[in-house]
């Protein structure tokens, strides 16, 4: 099945590559670390103490739930040399910003026996820990070959993931039989990862680490110079949408044009998933005839705007603490969401539509809660924000909601910290 996986690996890469060629000849996008993922990251200047610890994780969200496991596993283990990859430039940007100590940051090579296996040799890790769903064959049947004990932590398979490795139950077997310990984040999760082949005692529920995300309130003079900077007067309502893919901006420019009628004074922010998108975002937005402003997260908007849109990184946090209400994207596109409690973390109401496959349990509890609403049309989201920017003691209940149930649901990172560390000292 390993033979068949890389020969398909390869035929694909042949088939792609005038595709692939093309692209990186016109998209600096594309050409962006390809040369790291293709030979490796480079050891750094008075190399690796032995053995090491290897942390990955897929992109921004997971670089910064593996932030803080990192930091505490350098104070905990010293004498273990730490590396972290990541899948995305802006994983590895975030990474390298978050992280002190560690001894190299590098975006993972591709999982192709003749680059991978090169990496492991050179970083010679004694632990492999991994975030979430990241299961590369080449990688993982590696580190089984050179000995490396393997953990996942803070894991979730979500429904189209079931589905896909059910369908490969063989090669995936075989993949999973590498890992040691399994620190899931819900009982379903649980209970799909067995239903894989896992046996029963390497796999931990220990909770979803997104309710650890750190609390960083902006003081009042901090969001009174970001209303500002961004020219929001006393008193406008505003209305954030973040991480908004393209198949649903028109969808949400709908629901805002329909609740400016009702409430010609409220504004609306939007945070693209990907800033490569923001052209397009521009198109709509043109066709429209609104009236918009771009922003690049540094400089004071100079004109006036109804809608801003967003063309930075690192902005979603803070902007979401301005508005009365926050969109979540990726939810009326089959994306399956992104995470919801970023803005409930500060207690602003949030919505989302009926595509959270990957945050599943956690929307089942935000609407248990009644902090949250999903909603499935962009008239049913106009509606639903009127009425809540009616009602403000609905709001201040919402935000007193959202303080208890954080309160109620941290303690994950604390877990299966506690269990890495008591597998690390274990296996070591």
């Amino acid at each position: 099945m390993v033979i068949f996986y890389n020969f398909l690996l390869h035929i694909v890469l042949i088939l792609l590559f005038p595709v692939w060629g093309i692209l990186l000849i016109l998209n600096q996008r594309y050409r962006k670390g390809m040369g790291e993922r293709l030979r490796g990251a480079v050891v750094p200047q008075g190399g690796i103490q032995r053995p090491s610890i290897w942390i990955h994780a897929a992109s921004l969200g997971e670089v910064k739930i593996s932030a803080p496991v990192c930091r505490e596993l350098l104070t905990k283990f010293p004498d273990y040399g730490t590396v972290f990859s990541t899948s995305t430039p802006v994983g590895k940007k975030q990474a390298r910003s978050l992280l002190e100590g560690v001894k190299a940051i590098f975006l993972l090579p591709l999982d192709l026996p003749w680059t991978i296996c090169p990496v492991v040799k050179r970083f010679q890790p004694r632990f492999f820990l991994v975030a979430e769903t990241e299961f590369w064959p080449n990688l993982f049947f590696c580190m089984k070959k050179k000995g490396v004990h393997v953990a996942l932590f803070n894991g979730r398979i979500s429904d189209r993931s079931f589905k896909r490795y059910k369908l490969f139950r063989v090669l995936f077997r075989r993949v999973l039989s590498c890992v040691e310990l399994f620190c899931m984040q819900t009982v379903r999760d649980a209970e799909r990862i067995q239903a894989l082949g896992v046996p029963r005692e390497r796999v931990h529920v220990t909770g979803n680490v997104k309710f650890d995300a750190p609390y960083t309130p902006l003081k009042s003079h901090e969001a009174e110079e970001l209303r500002q900077v961004l020219k929001i007067g006393i008193g406008e309502p505003l209305w954030v949408a973040g991480s908004v893919h393209p198949e649903e901006f028109p969808v949400l420019f709908g629901a805002y044009q329909k609740l400016r009628k009702v409430r010609s004074e409220v504004k609306w922010i939007v945070i693209p998933r990907h800033l490569y998108d923001v052209t397009r975002f521009k198109g709509v937005l043109d066709a429209g005839g609104a009236s918009w402003a771009l922003w690049d997260g540094k400089s004071p908007v100079s004109t006036s705007w109804d809608i801003l849109l967003v063309n930075a990184l690192g902005q979603l946090v803070r902007l979401y603490q301005l508005g009365f209400a926050a969109f979540v994207g990726g939810s009326l596109a089959p994306i399956g969401g992104h995470n919801p409690l970023e803005p409930l973390r500060y207690g602003v109401p949030t919505f989302f539509g009926p595509r959270m496959e990957n945050f599943r349990e956690i929307r089942d509890i935000i609407l248990h809660e009644a902090v949250g609403e999903e909603v499935s049309s962009g008239d049913e989201l106009s509606n639903s924000l009127v009425q809540l920017l009616k009602d403000l003691r609905r709001r201040e209940e919402i935000q007193s909601r959202c303080m208890r149930l954080f309160e109620e649901h941290q303690g994950a990172a604390r877990h299966f910290i506690q269990k890495l560390e008591e597998w690390i000292r274990e296996s070591a």
